[in-house]
């Protein structure tokens, strides 16, 4: 933690990537999970506008909804989500190195691929 055991917040919308309270894959997933089961300290109303505001596709099969994250310094990329298939729900969280902007698309094809190659799109 920064100076004084408190957190340094002064990148408001990068902290989470690259300042004191990073955060793993791992936490990425279990922030998910509670996010999916309303488990979070917010009203219903609110969970729900977050989850309509990440669909980034929904099929009659399945809907993803999911998030991306990019810190320029030191260049890591996240796209961060959930699929929901009939009655599962299978959650990911994707890693990159990010070189430049152009590099940024990536994030989403490999999580693609990834869902893809185990069936679930």
């Amino acid at each position: 933690m920064a100076d004084g055991g408190f957190a340094d917040f002064t990148e408001i919308d990068t902290f989470w990537l690259t300042g004191d309270l990073r955060i793993s894959p791992t936490e990425q997933i279990q922030f998910l999970q509670r996010l999916y089961r309303n488990e979070l300290p917010f009203s219903d109303r609110a969970i729900a506008t977050v989850k309509d505001i990440m669909i980034v596709e929904q099929t009659p099969e399945y809907t993803i909804r999911a998030k991306t994250g990019w810190a320029l310094a030191p260049g890591i990329g996240w796209y961060v989500g959930y699929v929901e298939q009939h009655d599962n729900v299978y959650f990911f969280a994707t890693n990159l190195d990010i070189r430049d902007q152009k590099d940024l698309p990536a994030r989403a094809e490999v999580t693609r691929r990834c869902l893809k190659a185990l069936s679930l799109l």
